[in-house]
C-alpha cells in the first residue's frame, strides 16, 4: 500500500526522505541538509534554514526562562507571519503543546479557551493584545525571543505536539490532540507530489490554525527544504503570486476560484512559475480541474481530517479521476463499515482534549470513524458520497446525502458553488438547493434569465434521480455564502 505515492516523486529525491517521527528530528534534518537554503520569508526578511534553526533555539530559550511544567499547553494568537512559524516549531521542540488559534476569535472566546485547555501561556501578536487583557494565563508578545540557543527537549513519537480545533465528526468544536508522530506522518505524506519536490517556493496562504495549513503548506515544505512565504491576509496574498512566483500553492477551492478568475483577466503570466495546486478541505469542482489542466498546472486533490493529521488520501490524476479523492497514503489503513470510512494509523489523534465521551463516539479499537460515506472502485480510488451528520431524513424513511446531489451540480460550468438542504416550500419541507452562479457564463443576462437557466439545470438533473431525491426548490444567490476561516461553505448557516 502506498507505492502509488512513492512512484510519483523523482526517485533520486525520494531516496533522501524517510519518515521522521518528531518535529525535533525534522529540525535536525533541516539544519543538516538545507542549512544555506532560504527557509521562511516575509519578502523583507528571509531566514536560511541555519538561521531558522538558531532562532527556534532562541525562542526555546525564552520559553525555558518561564519555568513552565513539562508538556504545558501554549497558545499562539497571530497571523501567518515569521513569529508564528517560529513559535510553532519552538513550542513543539521545547516539549510543550502548541495551540494555533484562529484569528477570528473574540475576547470572550480567548478567555474560555484559556480556561478549558488550562493554558500555561499565550503568545499574542500586537494587533490582538487588546483581546488578551482579561486572560488569567501568562501573555507574551509573539516577538519574544531569548539571547542564546536552548537545546531541544527529549521528545518521542508519542509526545503530544499540538491541539487543533475541529468540528469533529459530531459537530461541536473540540480540541484534537495530536502527537509528534501524527503531525510528522502528515508532514511526510505532504512530501508526495509529481516530479521534483525539493527547494520549491510556497506561500502559506492557509492559516496555521488549520491542520491543512500547518501540515501541508508549512511542515511538509520544511521536509523538502523549500522556501515558505508568510501570509497575513489570505485574499491579499493572491496579489503576491506574480511577485514571489510560487511553484506550489496549497489551497481550498474558494481560493483556487479567485486565483483562476484573476488569471483569466490578466493572463497566465499572473501565475508566474506555478506548477502544482494542492487542493483540499472541500470538493473541487471539475470546472476548476479543467482550467488547471488547460493551463498546464497539476492539480492534486486530497482528503483528510484534523483527527487524522489531515492527509489520508490524495490524487494527482484529477484529469483521469475528477470525482475521486485518490488512494490511501502509505501506512494508512482503512475499512468501510455500513458505508462509513474508518481509518487506522499513526496519524490518528489521541482523542478530543478532556472529552472522553465524544472521543468514544468516534474511536473504536484504534479505528477512527470519519463520519464520511464512501465508495471505492476496483483500482482502490476513493469516492466521498456524503457526511452521515448531513444526511436528510425524509418522512418516508429514505436518507439523502446533500453532498451527493451537490456533486451533480458542480459538474455544470454555470455553477460556482451550491448548498443542498431541507427548505420550506408551500408549507412543507422539501429538498432544496442554493446556487451561486458562475457569472462569466451569464454575461448580459438578468436575474430572471439566470433563475430560469438554473431551474432548467435542476430539471435536467432531476430526470436522472429517483423521485425521493429530486430537488423541488431552487434559490439563486446574488452574494457569496458565509464561509469558514478555511473558505469552506458554512453548512449550518
Amino acid at each position: 500500500m502506498g507505492q502509488y505515492f512513492y512512484d510519483m516523486v523523482d526517485k533520486e529525491e525520494m531516496a533522501t526522505f524517510t519518515y521522521l517521527p518528531t518535529i525535533v528530528e525534522l529540525m535536525e534534518k533541516c539544519k543538516r541538509d538545507y542549512a544555506d537554503y532560504p527557509a521562511i520569508s516575509d519578502k523583507t526578511t528571509t531566514y536560511t534554514y541555519k538561521e531558522l534553526y538558531e532562532r527556534v533555539g532562541k525562542r526555546r530559550n525564552f520559553i525555558a526562562k518561564q519555568n513552565l511544567p513539562e508538556g504545558s499547553k501554549i497558545a499562539v494568537m497571530a497571523r501567518n507571519d515569521l513569529d508564528a512559524m517560529e513559535l510553532l516549531l519552538a513550542i513543539a521542540t521545547a516539549g510543550h503543546t502548541y495551540i494555533m488559534l484562529p484569528n477570528a476569535l473574540g475576547e470572550e472566546a480567548l478567555v474560555g479557551i484559556s480556561m478549558k485547555f488550562k493554558l500555561a501561556g499565550m503568545f499574542v501578536a500586537e494587533e490582538f493584545m487588546p483581546l488578551a487583557e482579561n486572560l488569567t494565563c501568562k501573555v507574551w508578545p509573539t516577538s519574544s525571543i531569548g539571547d542564546e540557543e536552548e537545546p531541544a527537549a527529549q521528545v518521542t513519537k508519542d509526545t503530544i505536539a499540538a491541539i487543533y480545533f475541529t468540528g469533529g465528526t459530531t459537530g461541536a468544536p473540540k480540541g484534537a490532540v495530536l502527537t509528534h508522530g501524527a503531525m510528522m506522518r502528515g508532514a511526510f505524506n505532504g512530501v508526495f507530489q509529481p516530479g521534483k519536490v525539493k527547494h520549491k517556493r510556497y506561500i502559506a496562504m492557509l492559516p496555521l490554525s488549520h491542520i491543512f495549513g500547518s501540515v501541508k503548506s508549512f511542515l511538509a515544505c520544511l521536509y523538502t527544504g523549500s522556501l515558505v512565504y508568510t501570509c497575513t491576509d489570505m485574499r491579499a496574498a493572491v496579489g503576491d503570486i506574480p511577485v514571489v512566483r510560487p511553484h506550489v500553492l496549497v489551497l481550498v477551492p474558494g481560493l483556487v476560484e479567485i486565483i483562476f478568475n484573476i488569471a483569466s483577466m490578466r493572463g497566465k503570466e499572473f501565475l508566474g512559475d506555478l506548477e502544482t495546486l494542492v487542493v483540499g478541505a472541500a470538493p473541487v469542482p471539475p470546472r476548476l480541474m479543467k482550467i488547471a489542466q488547460d493551463m498546464g498546472i497539476c492539480l492534486c486533490a486530497g482528503y483528510g481530517l484534523t483527527e487524522a493529521a489531515n492527509l489520508s488520501f490524495a490524487s494527482c490524476e484529477t484529469d483521469k479521476y475528477p470525482n475521486s479523492m485518490g488512494k490511501a497514503y502509505p501506512k494508512q489503513e482503512y475499512k468501510v463499515v455500513d458505508g462509513e470510512l474508518w481509518l487506522k494509523g499513526d496519524n490518528l489523534m489521541l482523542g478530543y482534549y478532556n472529552e472522553p465521551e465524544k472521543t468514544a463516539e468516534v474511536m473504536e479499537d484504534g479505528w477512527l470513524k470519519t463520519g464520511d460515506l464512501v465508495e471505492f472502485d476496483d483500482k482502490g480510488y476513493i469516492y466521498i458520497t456524503g457526511r452521515i451528520k448531513n444526511l436528510i431524513i425524509l418522512p418516508n424513511g429514505e436518507n439523502v446525502s446533500p453532498e451527493e446531489l451537490e456533486e451533480l451540480f458542480y459538474k455544470k460550468t454555470e455553477v460556482r458553488d451550491c448548498l443542498v438542504s431541507e427548505m420550506d416550500f408551500n408549507g412543507r419541507q422539501v429538498i432544496g438547493i442554493e446556487i451561486l452562479p458562475f457569472m462569466p457564463a451569464f454575461a448580459g443576462m438578468n436575474k430572471e434569465d439566470i433563475q430560469k437557466k438554473m431551474q432548467e439545470i435542476t430539471n435536467e438533473i432531476n430526470k436522472e434521480l429517483p423521485t425521493y431525491k429530486r430537488i423541488l426548490k431552487v434559490v439563486v444567490r446574488d452574494e457569496d455564502f458565509k464561509r469558514t476561516g478555511a473558505m469552506k461553505i458554512a453548512r449550518n448557516q
